[in-house]
């Protein structure tokens, strides 16, 4: 519980926002990736 606390502070920075955002764009893309992948199959 502890860690989520401090990834939601981290979070309210301006730093932690362009993080979240970075990791979540790569995540989406990194699903659409595969989803196309098994798409050819």
């Amino acid at each position: 519980m502890g860690a989520i606390l401090e990834v939601t502070e981290y979070l309210k920075e301006p730093v932690g926002m362009a993080i979240a955002a970075v990791v979540v764009a790569g995540g989406y893309f990194f699903v659409k990736w595969v989803f196309a992948e098994s798409e050819e199959d």
